[in-house]
């Protein structure tokens, strides 16, 4: 039966992502867009409000897993594969953080995340290290497999799955490879599964899938990555909780 829920998943999807090309052929994405906040989700709430129940899931990362652009945080990847899989999501996205970039302006992001002791760990980081890459070649490098080895030690019973780093172009400056590689490389020392290939996701139809900044996903973009994203989860072994 549980194995059943992938087609349904991406029936849902495919309607979602029908909906939002819709939505954005009659209004315009900078009208949508919204100044999403950070959103956490409890795993209790005493008040009596309805609240996911799920497994606890963390998305951390930078302005795509916040869903900046999105017209509000339920049309963002990380919201619409939490609630496919019946997750409780905790939302850790930082608009232009990286591996090294902006470490200094968000606080201890990775201690937030460890705080919340999640059964999964999805990151997803590293597309913002590419905008500062001339002289910090090095110290992105050795950012790195710290972060993911603090991930690891803090979070010993978590699974934690790595994103390829994203980009939204088919053109590429030779410093998306170098990052995806390293990030890679570190995912598999700390023994973490890596999804590939989320780099390319968004080349087929920027036009839809790319909002008017040029830079981050529109709501058909996100429901995009989040098809996806359930596609590549799908495959994981072993299943994942809920499966």
């Amino acid at each position: 039966m549980a194995r059943q829920r992938p087609r349904l998943r991406r029936r849902w999807l495919a309607a979602f992502i029908a909906a939002a090309i819709a939505v954005t052929a009659v209004i315009t994405v900078s009208g949508l867009r919204a100044d999403v906040q950070q959103t956490t989700v409890a795993r209790a709430d005493t008040s009596g409000s309805e609240v996911a129940v799920g497994p606890l899931v963390a998305f951390y990362g930078d302005s795509y897993t916040k869903g900046s652009a999105a017209s509000s945080p339920a049309a963002r990847w990380s919201s619409l594969v939490a609630k496919a899989e019946g997750w409780t999501e905790y939302n850790a996205g930082y608009p232009g953080l990286g591996f090294v970039r902006k470490r200094d302006k968000v606080g201890d992001v990775t201690a937030d995340v460890i705080a919340q002791h999640p059964e999964v760990l999805i990151v997803a980081l590293g597309i913002n290290d590419n905008f500062e890459w001339t002289g910090n070649e090095q110290a992105i490098r050795e950012a790195i497999l710290p972060e993911f080895q603090r991930l690891r030690d803090g979070l010993p019973g978590t699974r934690i799955i790595v994103v390829e780093p994203w980009w939204y172009t088919a053109e590429r400056p030779a410093s998306v490879e170098q990052i995806i590689g390293w990030v890679h490389d570190a995912a598999d020392t700390i023994g973490a599964d890596y999804i590939s290939g989320a780099s390319h996701w968004l080349d087929e139809d920027p036009a839809t899938w790319i909002s008017a900044d040029g830079l981050h996903p529109s709501d058909a973009g996100y429901a995009h990555l989040a098809q996806r994203m359930l596609e590549e989860l799908d495959a994981l072994t072993p299943a994942l909780p809920g499966r």
